[in-house]
């Protein structure tokens, strides 16, 4: 995490057309927790898509090089996305597709959401919506799986393969633009989408966490950030090849295991140091802060983690790309920390407690469907933010508008950080002595802006009545 931005927490940049949530990180130091995920939501349209019909005709060599040079952030200014939820994983993967689409669509203007199943692959280009982004691979997601004969690349929950690679480390996930496709006697065409896929059911759930995107036509993540980047060339066959970078630098560690009340923990040092006597206390800094999340959280089968412990800033920054003091891959189940303060209560228990809690509370819970609930309960469960804890921020933190108003993405972004991450913990605080945990995780946590009324009834109380009970906090 950077002392300069907040952990976790998803950025509005004016350039980068990254939908993300959270990848995360507390600050340890006298900063905030830091964000080490980016969203953006795209400018100002630029100009509408093309027609279904003039899709559909060949389109001229400058047009076809324009497609296959296009990146992330050239779509989303093309004008309003079209959101498509994969609709074949069970559930629970359906209700993460929606969670996480109802925080994007808050970031995108005029963005809409659909199920796969309202798009007809067999009707070609006139069947489908502008400015379609697919959610999941094949494998839970019917359109992907319906364009699987044509498509240039691959992605299933075991693996992903383009350009010749074949991608199946845990954590892995692409995000990737794919051209427009004429149709032949064969195969119906299709427009230029954009796709995020990821292994895993349902694959999506914060997978642009920790991996800044939007600039290139290709890019495959990890459990460590970007690894491999891409471009579109147009194949001898008239179909498409990708052409990959060379992988980004990843490193060997020093591995340990161990069970701290009931948490699977994988402890990973760089191999390239040697062992201290120091690491042990870490060890058990992180354990500590891994087992106060999971208690918080009432969890009684939490997953299994990994936490890479880095000797600086600069080390994590090179093998990862984020510099702040910690970040989790939720997608591969990881953190990743700077060494701090591993004595009890310390810098470094705290910061694996905010932490841990994304990964727990994805894999538990489920997605959520606003940046306020998902830093307001990491924030609850650590207890403080920046180091101060929320009682404290109780007696300080003013003004505090209605929590609607802070759901979208955009307004969440707009405000500081220093106000919206304790504010979002003490929403926390408020509501689960309100309505009880149990009622937080099952209505709360996953409820988007256009979805906050309907839920705090469904959770037994109302939005004026939390919007009070914040207020009234002292």
């Amino acid at each position: 995490m950077r002392s300069a931005r907040p952990a976790c927490a998803i950025r509005l940049s004016s350039s980068l057309a990254c939908l993300a949530l959270w990848g995360c990180g507390a600050d340890v130091t006298s900063g905030s927790t830091s964000a080490s995920v980016s969203a953006s939501a795209s400018a100002t349209s630029a100009a509408e898509v093309s027609s279904s019909a003039s899709t559909e005709r060949s389109a001229s060599p400058s047009q076809r090089r324009a497609d296959l040079e296009l990146t992330p952030d050239a779509f989303l200014a093309r004008g309003p996305a079209t959101l498509v939820l994969g609709t074949l994983g069970d559930d629970r993967a359906d209700r993460d597709m929606r969670a996480q689409a109802e925080v994007l669509r808050s970031a995108l203007p005029g963005a809409t959401v659909i199920d796969d199943a309202s798009i007809d692959v067999a009707g070609g280009v006139a069947a489908w919506p502008k400015n379609p982004i697919l959610f999941g691979g094949a494998h839970v997601n019917r359109v992907v799986a319906a364009l699987a004969p044509v498509l240039p690349l691959s992605a299933d929950e075991t693996r992903i393969e383009i350009g010749g690679a074949r991608i199946d480390a845990p954590g892995s996930r692409i995000v990737a633009i794919v051209p427009a496709r004429a149709a032949d006697p064969a195969h119906p065409g299709h427009p230029t989408l954009l796709l995020y896929a990821g292994l895993g059911t349902p694959g999506i759930t914060e997978i642009n966490g920790g991996m800044r995107h939007g600039g290139e036509p290709i890019l495959i993540g990890d459990s460590f950030g970007r690894l491999r980047t891409g471009v579109w060339s147009a194949a001898p066959d008239g179909g498409l090849r990708a052409a990959l970078g060379e992988p980004a630098r990843r490193d060997t560690w020093r591995r340990s295991s161990r069970d701290v009340a009931g948490v699977a923990m994988t402890i990973a040092f760089p191999s390239g140091l040697e062992a201290t006597p120091d690491d042990e206390r870490v060890v058990d800094a992180v354990g500590r802060g891994l087992a106060s999340s999971a208690k918080r959280l009432a969890l009684t089968a939490p997953p299994p983690l990994t936490v890479y412990v880095y000797p600086n800033r600069e080390a994590k920054k090179a093998l990862t790309g984020d510099g702040g003091d910690g970040h989790a891959m939720v997608i591969g189940r990881t953190l990743h920390v700077r060494r701090a303060d591993a004595a009890p209560g310390g810098g470094l228990e705290r910061l694996v407690a905010h932490e841990g809690t994304h990964v727990f509370a994805a894999e538990a819970w489920g997605g959520t469907g606003s940046a306020l609930m998902g830093e307001g309960l990491a924030v609850w469960v650590s207890g403080a933010y920046q180091g101060k804890p929320l009682s404290e921020w109780a007696k300080t933190l003013t003004p505090r508008p209605p929590i609607a108003s802070l759901l979208p993405l955009r307004a969440f972004r707009a405000r500081p950080e220093a106000e919206t991450y304790p504010l979002g913990g003490l929403l926390v605080t408020a509501a689960v002595a309100r309505v009880g945990l149990e009622n937080v995780r099952d209505h709360l946590y996953s409820a988007g802006a256009e979805d906050w009324a309907a839920a705090c009834v469904r959770a037994g109380t109302s939005a004026e009545q939390l919007d009070h009970d914040l207020a009234a906090m002292k």
